[in-house]
């Protein structure tokens, strides 16, 4: 029997992650769901406000696969802390964990084409395990609070642009959920 969820988790996901994977300049598929069109906007505007913080993280090159395991561990350590805020923070920061380095940066150093390879084949294998996981995660784990706010369509009725007399406050508190991850991977890196 075919799992809804989890089919709809790995169809967002794989959008989503392959949309931050591509290559700069390169053009964007259009969304290919709604959750996937709404993720997307959500994800242009918390990179807005956290420019600073988030292009850190942009070209990273450590296990992008295990930091984003141990985030979602820290995130979610308590159940009662699932919340769309929190979830849509973990998807972005994964995201952002694939996306090219600003230019300048070390990738872009050298004149030859090995680095790019490189680049993208690890990109590509780790897009494919972030899929892996985060959709083993939140179709496992989170699954019944997914469920009991009605999966993806709930994402998308919270963060819909088009209620705009809620769009400030439900903005302002995924900003509010950004912020706590921004300070659990803060305390991360100084263990680490």
């Amino acid at each position: 029997m075919a799992d809804a969820l989890r089919e709809r988790t790995a169809r967002l996901l794989t959008d989503y992650l392959e949309f931050c994977a591509r290559a700069p300049g390169s053009p964007a598929r259009a969304p290919s769901t709604l959750e996937a069109k709404v993720l997307r906007y959500l994800a242009t505007q918390v990179q807005q406000s956290h420019q600073g913080f988030l292009s850190d993280y942009r070209g990273y090159r450590g296990n992008r696969v295990a930091l984003v395991e141990q985030l979602e561990r820290d995130l979610f350590a308590n159940p009662q802390n699932v919340s769309w805020g929190h979830i849509a923070a973990l998807l972005i920061f994964a995201g952002t964990l694939l996306e090219r380095p600003p230019p300048g940066t070390y990738l872009t150093l050298t004149p030859g084409q090995e680095q790019d390879l490189e680049w993208k084949t690890n990109v590509d294998e780790d897009c494919q395990h972030l899929v892996a996981l985060l959709c083993s995660r939140l179709t496992g784990r989170h699954r019944a609070w997914l469920e009991a706010h009605d999966g993806w369509d709930g994402f998308c009725l919270f963060f819909s642009p088009m209620l705009p007399s809620s769009w400030k406050t439900l903005l302002v508190q995924a900003l509010l959920s950004c912020v706590t991850v921004m300070i659990l991977i803060y305390f991360l890196r100084r263990l680490s």
